[in-house]
């Protein structure tokens, strides 16, 4: 069975609530500009020569990895030709060899046929060098996860800088291939904020919107000022809650925006549908936070010169499925949703202290039969 229990105020986390409010609203109205297609990232050559702007980037290899970014993942490391590598490119061979343990991972960072590093910790990270077919050699980090039975998982654990109109720029491999072009499969982070959406056609960098494309070996970086019809996406001041909004990323077919990166509230954005990615809510002091993402939100038009404001945050309804059995209501936390007003989704509770109190009454009467709380166990 099914059941929904509206939470007009619910405090997450110790603190941080999330209630009241609802709907969108949309200032005039045109007709939709049509979404892209294809991978608009690829630095082809003579960008120059149509006005793009090239950046030299900086590899920032990072030993202990704090930027939340909501897609992607570890990777496994995997078998080719009998050996044991991280399929990343590396010239004349299947990826950087390492040699996996139970208890530790040895890793051939300069390939040379000789382990140089020997990993025993989860979140451990190491710089291997990465070969392209042009020719060019780069660093790369690696860090490192556990799995079980021995086996070892892996995951990017760096990213290029470049500062554009004041603004800095990381760029992330954020699938693991060694290749940093590659639109909603790789990853940008505008402004260093610590959080990244997948990598996108269209930034905004200090106020301005520029298109944007990456060479496959994160190197250079080459921006334009956006030529197209833009509106304005305000989802910042209609969203109520007791804390802030530390991210709030919404798409538009190949544009990922992070609203809370730009200084206006009502966001300059390329007018089309954007529909919520993900984000974060968090209480103004202390640890306490959670993650958002879709649930059943619906997408929103931005149009030409007008404004599209969302109203969503509080009021929270709390959605569950529960068995009757032997007169006993139990209710399985595996299937407990949180939705905001405007079906936005919250989860991922930090510290994991959301542990909803539930009463079941006599339906005739009213009196209370059982009284428990939710065991995240």
């Amino acid at each position: 069975m099914k059941w929904v229990v509206p939470a007009l105020v619910l405090a997450l986390a110790g603190g941080l609530a999330v209630a009241d409010g609802g709907g969108t609203t949309v200032e005039k109205g045109k007709p939709a500009a049509e979404q892209p297609s294809g991978n608009p990232n690829k630095a082809e050559p003579g960008l120059a020569e149509l006005g793009w702007k090239s950046y030299d980037a900086t590899y920032v290899p990072v030993k202990d990895w704090t930027m939340k970014v909501l897609h992607g993942g570890y990777a496994a490391v995997t078998t080719k030709g009998g050996n044991q590598v991280i399929p990343l490119p590396v010239k004349d061979k299947d990826g950087v060899a390492v040699k996996a343990e139970q208890f530790a991972i040895e890793v051939d960072a300069n390939h040379d046929g000789k382990m140089d590093e020997r990993i025993k910790t989860d979140g451990a990270m190491c710089l291997v060098s990465v070969s392209y077919a042009d020719g060019t050699i780069a660093p790369y980090a690696v860090r490192f996860q556990k799995g079980g039975g021995g086996s070892w998982n892996w995951q990017r654990s760096g990213f290029w800088m470049a500062t554009i109109n004041k603004t800095q720029l990381g760029i992330l491999d954020n699938n693991n291939n060694g290749k940093y072009d590659e639109n909603g499969e790789d990853a940008v982070s505008v402004g260093l904020t610590g959080y990244a959406t997948p990598l996108s056609d269209v930034v905004s960098l200090g106020g301005t919107l520029y298109s944007l494309k990456v060479e496959e070996n994160g190197k250079k970086i080459w921006v334009k000022e956006f030529a197209g019809e833009t509106g304005k996406l305000d989802a910042r001041s209609g969203h109520k809650s007791l804390g802030m909004l530390g991210s709030a990323m919404f798409q538009n077919g190949q544009t990922y925006i992070d609203l809370c990166t730009i200084k206006d509230k009502a966001a300059v954005v390329p007018t089309g549908s954007y529909l919520f990615f993900g984000g974060e809510c968090k209480a103004t002091s202390g640890g306490q936070s959670a993650l958002m993402k879709t649930g059943t939100m619906v997408a929103v038009d931005v149009k030409k010169d007008d404004t599209t404001k969302i109203a969503w945050g509080m009021d929270l309804k709390i959605d569950f499925d529960f068995d009757i059995s032997g007169g006993t209501v139990s209710i399985m936390v595996s299937t407990l949703h949180v939705y905001g007003s405007s079906g936005e989704e919250y989860y991922s509770f930090t510290p994991p202290a959301f542990m909803p109190v539930v009463q079941v009454l006599n339906a005739k009467t009213g009196d209370q039969e059982q009284k428990g709380s939710m065991s995240m166990c």
